[in-house]
C-alpha cells in the first residue's frame, strides 16, 4: 500500500508516516487545509455566539441586531405552556418570575412579547374554547399579563430611534369584545415607531364616531376575535368612515380570523390586515400616503402631537 499511515510513537501516541508513494506538498495541503476549516468554525463561533454574549452581559456599546439575535434566548412551545401555567397559579408573582428567568437568560423584550406572551394569550382563549378553564381564570391570567407588558414597557420603548412623529393612529375592539391585551402590544409597537397612539377598548359607537369627528386619525385599527362580531365591524367601519374628520382615514384589521382567512379584511371595509404587532408598524406607514392624499399641508400634520406622547383610556361598557 502506498500513501501515509499511522504508525505508534514512543510515546504511545500515532504519528504520520508517509509510504514510498505519497507527496509531501500534498500531505503539507491537506493539514493547512484542515487547519484552515477549524480556524474558520473557530472564527464564527466567537463572532456569532461568544461576542455578542458577551456585549450583552456587560453592556459595551450597541448590538447589532444580528448579534443581539445570536445572543437572544429561543422561546419555545415548552416556555409558553409554562408560562401560562404560572399566570394560572394561585400566586400572583409566578408569571412575572417566569418572565424575569428568560430575560436574565437573554431573551429580548420583543421575544417575550411576541414569543411568550401572544401566544400564551391564544392558548388561554383555546382553553377557554375547549372548556379547560373558565372566563374569571382566563380574565385573571390576561390581568396579569397585561401587567406585565405594562412593566416591560419602558424597557421596549427605549429602543426606539425615532425623533419625529409619524401619525395618529387610534385602536380599539369591537364592542363584545372582552380582552386588550392584543391591541395594546400593538399600540407599543406603534408608539415605538414614532406614532402618536390612542387605545382603547370596548367604546361605544356613539363614542368611536364622535372621536373621530373631533380629532385627526390617519389610521384606525381594529381587534376582533370572533366570527359573530364581524358584522358590526362591517356596520362600525362604514360609520367611522363616513363620520371621519379625515376624509381618507384607513383601517386596518387584526386577529386569527383575518389571518386565517385574509379575504375577510375586504369583505367588513378595511384596508389592510396586520398579521401581528410587529408588523403593524409597517402597514400603517404604508396606509399613510392614501390618508393624506390630495389634502392641504396642515390637514397632514393636524393632531400630530409630541413623541412618545400615548393615551390609554381603558373604559368597560
Amino acid at each position: 500500500m502506498t500513501g501515509a499511515s499511522l504508525q505508534p510513537a514512543a510515546n504511545g501516541f500515532p504519528t504520520v508516516t508517509r509510504g514510498p508513494g505519497s507527496h509531501p506538498d500534498a500531505m503539507d495541503h491537506l493539514t493547512s487545509q484542515r487547519r484552515s476549516e477549524r480556524l474558520e468554525r473557530l472564527e464564527r463561533t466567537i463572532q456569532n455566539e461568544l461576542v455578542p454574549r458577551l456585549m450583552t452581559s456587560h453592556r459595551v456599546g450597541p448590538v447589532s441586531p444580528a448579534m443581539a439575535a445570536a445572543a437572544a434566548r429561543v422561546l419555545s412551545e415548552d416556555d409558553v405552556q409554562a408560562f401560562v401555567a404560572a399566570v394560572r397559579s394561585p400566586d400572583d408573582s409566578r408569571g412575572a418570575q417566569y418572565v424575569r428567568a428568560v430575560l436574565a437568560e437573554g431573551a429580548t423584550v420583543e421575544a417575550v412579547y411576541l414569543d411568550l406572551l401572544a401566544p400564551s394569550a391564544r392558548r388561554l382563549g383555546d382553553m377557554w374554547d375547549n372548556d379547560e378553564c373558565d372566563f374569571v381564570e382566563v380574565t385573571v391570567a390576561l390581568g396579569r399579563m397585561q401587567r406585565l407588558l405594562r412593566d416591560l414597557s419602558q424597557v421596549f420603548l427605549a429602543e426606539s430611534g425615532h425623533a419625529e412623529p409619524v401619525g395618529n393612529v387610534l385602536l380599539t375592539c369591537v364592542p363584545g369584545e372582552q380582552h386588550t391585551l392584543g391591541i395594546i402590544m400593538v399600540g407599543e409597537f406603534l408608539l415605538r415607531d414614532g406614532w402618536r397612539v390612542l387605545v382603547g377598548a370596548p367604546w361605544t359607537e356613539s363614542d368611536l364616531l364622535s372621536m373621530v369627528a373631533t380629532e385627526w386619525y390617519d389610521v384606525i385599527g381594529f381587534s376582533v376575535g370572533t366570527e359573530s362580531r364581524l358584522s358590526v365591524l362591517r356596520r362600525d367601519i362604514r360609520r367611522l368612515k363616513q363620520a371621519s374628520r379625515n376624509t381618507n382615514v384607513q383601517v386596518m384589521v387584526g386577529g386569527q380570523l383575518f389571518a386565517d382567512d385574509p379575504s375577510l379584511a375586504d369583505q367588513v371595509g378595511a384596508n389592510a390586515i396586520a398579521s401581528d404587532a410587529r408588523q403593524a408598524p409597517t402597514i400603517a406607514r404604508s396606509l399613510l400616503t392614501a390618508a393624506r392624499a390630495g389634502l392641504p399641508e396642515a390637514h397632514r400634520t393636524e393632531g400630530l402631537g409630541e413623541y412618545g406622547q400615548f393615551r390609554e383610556a381603558l373604559r368597560r361598557e
